[in-house]
């Protein structure tokens, strides 16, 4: 067994401190990934050497989960679920080449993708912000536009206030012309009645004038003949 109850403190303390050592180093290499490196095809076997027998084998690129490493071997899990041994010579923490560049690429064209994106959104903002403006522009002219009729309708207001007060002092105007007329008409029918009167009595005076006259005249044609 790795521990021992009867082995000393010093004895207990360096294998405990070995264990640890150990499972740090087997943590720190767990699921790691790994690339195959540019070759014909690297070969995956049951354990470390050749003489296992062969389970898999992988291109280069191959991306495969690091599980365990020796000195020469390095045990990993490839993409189907199988794990076996491969010698460590063919494995790299790099993506190969041809890799990057699809990555680049791919990189590349998901930037290109939303540049476009970007450039399409850019032209609805823009056609948003100019169909704004000229809404805006349309709202000043239509509020100018109620601002000149409103000015309009208070100038008009005005006048008609105006207009009002005049047809009120005309109005007045009228009934005191009025009023003086009908006290010019009374004073009138009073002096057409004075008139009336006096040319009555004028008449009456100059009938009884002719009847005198025509008395005097008749008396004396009647005493002529008795004086020849």
């Amino acid at each position: 067994m790795f521990f021992n109850k009867k082995q000393n403190p010093a004895r207990f303390l360096f294998n405990l401190s070995l264990l640890c050592i150990i499972l740090f180093s087997a943590t720190a290499t767990l699921a790691e990934t790994r690339f195959v490196k540019p070759s014909s095809e690297a070969v995956v076997r049951r354990g470390q050497g050749n003489q296992y027998k062969i389970i898999a084998m992988v291109k280069d690129g191959t991306n495969v989960e690091l599980l365990e490493e020796s000195a020469t071997h390095a045990k990993i899990r490839l993409a189907n679920g199988k794990e076996g041994w491969i010698v460590k010579r063919f494995l790299s923490k790099e993506p190969p080449l041809d890799k990057i560049v699809a990555s680049l690429r791919t990189e590349n064209e998901t930037l290109q993708q939303k540049e476009i994106e970007a450039s399409q959104k850019f032209e609805a903002v823009n056609a948003t912000l100019s169909q704004t403006s000229q809404e805006l522009d349309a709202t000043l002219t239509e509020r100018d536009q109620l601002q000149a009729d409103f000015l309009k309708l208070q100038h008009d207001t005005e006048d008609v206030v105006l207009i009002k007060q005049n047809l009120d002092k005309t109005l007045k105007e009228n009934k005191q012309i009025l009023a003086t007329m009908s006290v010019i008409q009374q004073e009138n029918d009073t002096i057409r009645d004075d008139m009336a009167f006096k040319w009555f009595l004028a008449g009456g005076g100059v009938l009884v004038l002719g009847m005198i006259i025509g008395s005097i005249f008749t008396k004396s044609r009647k005493r002529k003949p008795s004086l020849l």
